[in-house]
């Protein structure tokens, strides 16, 4: 529908954070999802024009959007997850002091119901400043849940490794610097896809920028274009971060690989094994004298008294004298009557 930008920057502009303004919206967007590409960049655009107590409930419809239309396709989630790590950044920026907590909870939402498969929605934050200049740091914050929450819990087997104790110190760090790189890996694969299918030689040519027969085709086409090479240039610039601090812990830990095995390279194993054995032997000796000091103890205690006859517990049950029984016990009548039997 060749209106549909038009009507839906008109729509936005009406936009605000009660339920009912979000869900109309949203319905609206998830009808018009094969315009999905288009409709995001103009999201994108009036997000950034809106004053600053309407930049959040932006955020909120697009998560409307990308939630309820997953049964109904990708479209959306594709079309927006290239805008939303900047998104996020620039509503933290100039929001007011409560846009931030707001925002790490939909990140943290977003992760646990993977919203946009593949991309690792608790880095969209690094590096951005709250409204007061604070540094919001919340990779480590939302990493956690959304780990924790989206991956399915596995049963344990009989089989498995004892459980891993947790982490502290450098090897901590390194775990999590492996698990940012998993992530990372999954942000450039889905950005060099992006990439392939919106970035063409010609939408960089200004020339054919400004002979365009469709200037409105080409202005969405070139707004495609940039946001798929800001959005790889991002990928791959928090890839090579990781992998240079990744690299510099690997050989932190290789130096200590390597003093650990200096540390034992002095020892006899051939030795060890000789003493094992001499140490068993010395333990079953000690054992055999410990037993005959104990019954020569109780021999010198117990002098000439005879020892008491065994019972044998396992004798015939048919020699069973019922006559050796007690008498059952019949308690004292009170009221001076005869008891019963």
């Amino acid at each position: 529908m060749t209106d549909a930008p038009s009507a839906f920057t008109t729509k936005l502009a009406s936009l605000n954070g009660s339920a009912q303004s979000i869900e109309t919206l949203s319905h609206w967007c998830i009808f018009h999802r094969k315009n999905a590409r288009t409709l995001a960049g103009t999201w994108d655009e009036r997000l950034r024009a809106a004053a600053s107590k309407q930049k959040l409930p932006f955020l909120y419809l697009a998560s409307d959007i990308v939630q309820k239309s997953r049964k109904k396709g990708p479209e959306w989630a594709d079309a927006l997850v290239g805008y939303m790590p900047d998104a996020c950044k620039h509503a933290v920026e100039h929001g007011d002091g409560t846009t931030t907590e707001k925002v790490k909870k939909l990140l943290r939402v977003w992760g646990e119901r993977q919203c946009f498969p593949g991309a690792s929605t608790e880095s969209w934050l690094d590096g951005a400043s709250d409204g007061g200049g604070g540094s919001t740091a919340v990779a480590a914050k939302v990493a956690a849940p959304a780990a924790t929450s989206a991956a399915p819990v596995a049963k344990k087997n009989k089989n498995d490794l004892a459980e891993v104790p947790a982490l502290s110190g450098d090897n901590a760090a390194l775990a999590k610097l492996l698990v940012k790189m998993e992530n990372a890996e999954r942000d450039v694969a889905a950005a060099s896809e992006r990439f392939d299918a919106d970035v063409r030689e010609e939408l960089l040519d200004e020339t054919n920028v400004e002979n365009a027969e469709d200037p409105v085709g080409m202005l969405r086409a070139v707004q495609c274009c940039e946001s798929a090479i800001v959005f790889k240039r991002n990928a791959v610039d928090t890839m090579t971060e990781t992998l240079d601090t990744l690299e510099k812990k690997l050989r932190a830990a290789l130096a200590r690989v390597e003093a650990a095995r200096e540390s034992q390279s002095g020892v006899n194993m051939g030795e060890l094994t000789q003493m094992m054995i001499k140490a068993l032997k010395a333990r079953k000796k000690a054992s055999k004298r410990n037993a005959d000091f104990i019954v020569r103890q109780i021999a010198s205690e117990a002098g000439d008294a005879p020892l008491p006859e065994p019972v044998d517990f396992d004798a015939d049950a048919d020699n069973y004298d019922p006559s050796d029984a007690p008498d059952e016990y019949h308690p004292p009548d009170e009221s001076n009557k005869r008891p019963r039997r």
